[in-house]
């Protein structure tokens, strides 16, 4: 069947029907004279000959005109943009020439059941208490398992989430470390908000950047050396432990040490390239001891090189005598400290 006919006030039947009817008061005279039906008389008188408008509310935009979205945005760009340069070869300023102890803490995880809590404290205890160190934070500080299936994994630990808080709060503020650059990793990543908790409460300034920083520190004699730190270097060898931080040597930009963490393996590496530089590589093993993971898939438990020191000669010319690492903190205090009593 057709479908009815809609008519408003502005129909000329609509206006004939009620012409017609205003003059006689009669529907079957409207019927008659239109040659229409009851039934369309009835639809067609059932509209108002002349209806008083329906007043609909004016709101306002929901949101500003899309062009001033535009240059807010522009400017939020500039400003991320503006950031992310700054933090390409930042400077990190030392006050003198004197010999200094550059330490990178491999992945710590504390409050994991398998830290080895009695080594990283020996290691925060000569870090924080020898003169002329600073240190580098490679990443996952803590498990910070995520929502979802890995959840699961606070289960088997004997901590919260809450006191894994309370153990990164002391390792950046509490524990005395001299911290110059800290990485987060991809467990610090994990849950958005540890991340975001870390940065709120660093009350020191400390650079804190996402997976890797390139910076450089200068010495007041105007001497440089160049850092790429990260938690993971792209590429991997069964063979080679360091085969992602000699891709970044070669192919990437020229710094004099390069080091990652990530793996719970250590290696150290110190070489002349093809183009002449010498580069340290190296790759700090962190201090999760126990490690289902790692005992399910066949990887060795690893003794040394939960951290990595670097000790830098600013006024030694020779490249291979003006950087040198230990895989034993306690070795490396003990050579720094020879060296600045010279």
């Amino acid at each position: 069947m057709p479908a009815a006919k809609i008519f408003t006030s502005e129909h000329p039947d609509v206006k004939a029907a009620w012409t017609i009817y205003n003059k006689t008061g009669s529907k079957r005279e409207v019927a008659k004279q239109l040659g229409i039906t009851d039934s369309k008389v009835y639809r067609l008188l059932s509209v108002d000959e002349d209806p008083s408008p329906i007043e609909l509310p004016t709101f306002p935009d929901e949101d500003i005109p899309a062009e001033e979205i535009l240059d807010h945005m522009d400017k939020r760009f500039q400003q991320r943009l503006k950031r992310d340069q700054a933090m390409q070869w930042f400077k990190v300023k030392i006050p003198d020439d004197k010999p200094i102890g550059l330490v990178f803490v491999g992945d710590p995880h504390i409050g994991s059941n398998g830290c080895n809590v009695t080594q990283l404290r020996e290691d925060v205890k000569i870090m924080s208490e020898t003169e002329g160190v600073m240190c580098v934070n490679i990443g996952d500080t803590v498990d910070n398992w995520p929502s979802g299936y890995l959840v699961r994994l606070y289960a088997e630990n004997d901590v919260s989430r809450q006191t894994e808080r309370r153990l990164a709060r002391w390792f950046l503020e509490e524990a005395g470390v001299p911290w110059v650059v800290w990485l987060m990793g991809n467990h610090d990543n994990f849950d958005g908000e540890f991340s975001t908790y870390l940065k709120t409460i660093n009350a020191e300034k400390i650079p804190m950047v996402d997976w890797q920083a390139k910076f450089r520190l200068v010495f007041q004699n105007g001497s440089e050396v160049k850092i790429n730190a990260s938690h993971n270097h792209k590429g991997t060898s069964y063979l080679n432990p360091l085969h992602g931080q000699k891709r970044a040597a070669v192919w990437q930009d020229h710094a004099d040490i390069i080091v990652a963490g990530h793996h719970h393996n250590w290696a150290m590496s110190q070489e002349e390239l093809d183009d002449g530089r010498v580069v340290l590589l190296a790759r700090c093993r962190g201090y999760k001891w126990l490690d289902d993971f790692a005992k399910t898939h066949g990887f060795q438990n690893r003794q040394y090189g939960g951290s990595i020191m670097f000790v830098i000669v600013p006024n030694q010319e020779v490249p291979t005598r003006r950087l040198k690492a230990f895989a034993d903190l306690k070795e490396g205090a003990e050579y720094l400290t020879w060296l600045r009593k010279k």
